[in-house]
């Protein structure tokens, strides 16, 4: 079985840190991965995106073109990368910053707040964890201990925010309904 993941949201949500510790966590439950970072020129704030492919057999061409399963941290991911979601393929949110569908047409919509829940621990930059943990609950791909071992490793100095971050992603997602969103034309640009 092979899953294509992508994340996407912009710089500074740490969509990439994310792309990469699930990719590793794949790795010690026995899958094969890789990760593909991209991003746009500016160095926080800009569009950014991780693509993760999860396979229990070797990987021989890793590039994601229709994902089965999108993980958005923002609108303007949505935007951007709404469109390349396989139809009927699985669809994670925050939708605290996520508030329509734009050129997809998933099977099941899962969201979680993941920006609210980080800030209530005072700490916005682990929103990235807190959709690791919805991811862990509402996928299941990866085992949830696998994952959090991983968060763990990677940032020893903030385990405990993490653990906590990761447990309220898990405990706070749930199934929602997204409306679509009216492409627009903006001038000088493409349809968005």
């Amino acid at each position: 079985m092979r899953w294509d993941i992508r994340w996407a949201g912009f710089g500074g949500q740490g969509v990439i840190r994310a792309g990469e510790i699930l990719g590793r966590a794949a790795v010690k439950q026995g899958y094969d991965s890789s990760m593909r970072p991209m991003y746009g020129p500016e160095k926080t704030g800009g569009w950014s995106r991780a693509d993760v492919v999860i396979s229990d057999e070797p990987i021989v061409f890793p590039l994601i073109v229709r994902p089965d399963i999108l993980v958005v941290m923002s609108m303007d991911g949505m935007i951007r990368d709404g469109h390349s979601l396989k139809e009927g393929g699985l669809l994670l949110v925050d939708d605290e910053l996520v508030n329509g569908l734009v050129r997809c047409n998933p099977s099941k919509i899962y969201g979680v707040r993941a920006t609210n829940i980080a800030d209530s621990l005072g700490r916005r930059i682990v929103a990235n964890i807190v959709m690791l943990g919805a991811f862990a609950k509402a996928v299941g791909i990866v085992d949830p201990q696998k994952l959090l071992e991983t968060i763990i490793e990677t940032f020893p100095k903030a385990a405990d925010l993490n653990r906590k971050a990761f447990q309220l992603g898990m405990e706070n997602v749930r199934e929602v309904e997204l409306q679509p969103i009216k492409p627009v034309k903006v001038a000088g640009t493409h349809e968005v």
